[in-house]
């Protein structure tokens, strides 16, 4: 942590636990990046990993997103998983359970000879197990990839959970009170409208529909 990341609104959210901000990391299939190009702002959703101390982000070498952080232009990193809703008897009371990280730095271009480990590393994150039944990338398609490891030195992780704190004078209300959670999960595997007869569901995204 550092001063630009300290907590101000709700302090009492901020957590400081590295295995709270390890598994929002790892639990992460996409990152928003925030760049300030010539005084204008953006924020733009892109695949993400982890990789070894630092995070992974994963783009085109057309975008100018990446373009800038391959050029080291500072930049805003966020991921959040919402997990609940916290629904009170007042608009102004109900809320959400999260977990969410923020890290500031600047990303490195990752070098020719960690690139193919990088892409890896990636793929094995959004796809598990997938890998290795997986084709090579030819060189073309490693050249028009570009992937930048971003710091993670510089975080700020904030956890928002607990009951409804509704002001006393709600206490009485007829209106139902409690926490709606949310989860994510995986639907029914829906077959490529090319693939050939005969070609089985693999096994393993079996386990990623059971959870």
């Amino acid at each position: 942590m550092s001063e630009r990341t300290e907590v101000h609104r709700s302090p009492h959210k901020q957590n400081h636990d590295p295995e709270v901000a390890k598994s929002i990391i790892s639990r992460a299939l996409v990152a928003h990046v925030a760049i300030s190009v010539d005084g204008q702002p953006f924020a733009l959703p892109v695949a993400c990993a982890p990789f070894k101390d630092e995070l992974l982000l994963h783009g085109s070498n057309a975008s100018r997103l990446f373009k800038a952080l391959m050029d080291g232009t500072p930049a805003c990193v966020t991921i959040t998983h919402v997990e609940g809703l916290v629904l009170a008897r007042s608009s102004y009371e109900s809320s959400m359970h999260y977990q969410s990280l923020m890290a500031l730095g600047s990303a490195r271009l990752i070098s020719e000879g960690e690139k193919r480990p990088a892409l890896q590393a990636l793929t094995a994150h959004l796809f598990p197990q997938r890998p290795s039944e997986l084709r090579q990338s030819t060189e073309q398609e490693v050249n028009a990839t570009s992937i930048v490891a971003f710091p993670l030195n510089e975080i700020s992780v904030k956890v928002s959970h607990g009951q409804p704190k509704d002001k006393d004078f709600d206490m009485d209300s007829d209106i139902w009170a409690g926490i709606l959670p949310i989860k994510v999960s995986y639907g029914q595997p829906i077959p490529a409208d090319n693939l050939r007869p005969g070609i089985p569901v693999p096994d393993y995204i079996a386990t990623w529909v059971a959870g």
